[in-house]
């Protein structure tokens, strides 16, 4: 029987990812509740420099929500293979092991929903005549549950990058300051603190968040198109609280996409998960919703 003690961890990941962008959105509005909008024409038409600052980085990125994409639905083929022998530590897996071939016939779709909620539904083949006994159902039930947080993870801490929402549109409540290298944006609220680090060219490096002595730190990277930087892939390092920095849980993900209707929708999603596993998707047969 595989074990697959990554799951738990993409699944904490995800659920910090979404929480500290939750956080750093009421700490902006947190500072100064009582605040109403600014209604002098002066002040509409003179934005601080900080908000200069983060509308000029907001427009160097591609944001799902600007070009109106609402949710998308996709085909998913898992490397089973590779997933398998990345699990099974020096067992040899065959390409047309019994286990890999049934899984194959499962029928996999995500629907990925850009505001929240992403779901995976599992479609094992129907075939009464031949029921499938307790072994087999066991290790169904595994590699569901590991495929199912796998993707769920996975939107979870893309959508904050493809969004539009890892730059703030409002510098309130934030701490801007430059650096030798660029800049940075910090917010903190009930213990929760998030920063974010920009290059010269106001180029996301850094994205850090600390919460309750976890410590998670993602390091982007992206590809330019012709409607703005694009992430490509990034790499994470979790820290749990009470363990040491070399014992931490190094994750690398990376991305290739496809066009559906004008929209750059995942086509595989390689996602390397260190002393772990390997877990490798194939997106096809996709649909927007815009």
């Amino acid at each position: 029987m595989l074990k697959f003690p990554v799951a738990s961890q993409l699944r904490l990941m995800a659920a910090l990812s979404t929480f500290c962008l939750m956080a750093a959105t009421a700490a902006a509005h947190a500072q100064n509740p009582q605040a109403s909008p600014p209604t002098s024409a002066h002040s509409a038409a003179s934005p601080s420099p900080d908000d200069e600052l983060l509308a000029r980085a907001s427009k160097l990125y591609y944001s799902t929500a600007k070009a109106g994409l609402d949710s998308f639905v996709c085909e998913v083929h898992p490397d089973w293979h590779t997933i398998f022998v990345s699990a099974s530590k020096n067992v040899e897996i065959a390409e047309d092991d019994p286990r890999i071939v049934l899984l194959k016939t499962v029928k996999i779709t995500l629907h990925g929903r850009l505001k929240g909620g992403s779901t995976v539904d599992w479609t094992p083949p129907a075939n009464p005549d031949s029921p499938i006994d307790a072994d087999t159902t066991r290790m169904f039930d595994s590699m569901h549950n590991t495929t199912n947080q796998s993707l769920q993870g996975f939107m979870q801490f893309w959508t904050p990058f493809v969004d539009g929402s890892a730059i703030a549109d409002s510098a309130e409540g934030l701490e801007i300051a430059k650096t030798e290298k660029g800049h940075t944006i910090h917010a903190s609220l009930s213990g929760t603190s998030l920063t974010e680090s920009l290059d010269d060219s106001l180029i996301l490096q850094r994205f850090d968040v600390v919460s309750a002595g976890m410590t998670v730190h993602f390091a982007p990277s992206f590809k330019p198109t012709s409607k703005g930087l694009l992430v490509n892939a990034f790499h994470a390092h979790i820290q749990p609280p009470g363990v040491q920095p070399d014992k931490a849980q190094e994750i690398d993900v990376e991305i290739e996409y496809q066009s559906i209707h004008g929209f750059p929708i995942p086509a595989r999603i390689n996602m390397q998960v260190v002393n772990s596993g390997t877990f490798n998707f194939v997106l096809d047969a996709c649909s927007v919703n815009h």
